[in-house]
Order: structure tokens, then sequence, then C-alpha cells
């Protein structure tokens, strides 16, 4: 089952930033953790992770709610894709 998930920039002095939100499939965070280098490296490398840097996932319903709205803000309107 798909569960949504607040991604989270981790710098390397311990700091941490909201950067997007993944539908993950039955909590492949190791996967997704992959995946999401990977589209940020090809689409964007210029956001691609710095040296000590990571990801931290948290699933929707232990993420903070103003992380959560900074990234998805509760007036956002989705694209039908």
């Amino acid at each position: 089952m798909r569960e949504l998930y607040l991604v989270y920039r981790v710098l390397a002095d311990g700091d941490r930033r909201p950067e997007c939100i993944m539908g993950i499939e039955d909590g492949d965070i190791k996967g997704s953790a992959k995946a999401l280098d990977k589209m940020v490296n090809e689409d964007n490398p210029d956001f691609a992770l710095g040296k000590g840097e990571r990801w931290e996932f948290v699933p929707r319903d232990l993420a903070p709610l103003a992380d959560w709205e900074e990234i998805a803000p509760p007036d956002a309107q989705s694209l039908p894709y």
C-alpha cells in the first residue's frame, strides 16, 4: 500500500528542511531515496545532495503540520495529469 511521506533534506550539521512529498509503496524508503537521488541528479543537479547530506522520510501523520504545509499549502490546487 502506498503512503505519503514528507521528505526532508538533512544537512551535514544536522539541520533539516522539508523538500518534497513522496508516495512510497510499502515503506520502501531505501528504494525511494535512490529514486529521488536519481531524479534530482538528472533533472536538477544543482539540488543534488551535498557532502554529508541525506534524505529523511517522515510519514504524513508524524510530520509537523507547518512543515507539511510549507510544501503543500492548504489553499494550493493540484494539477490533473
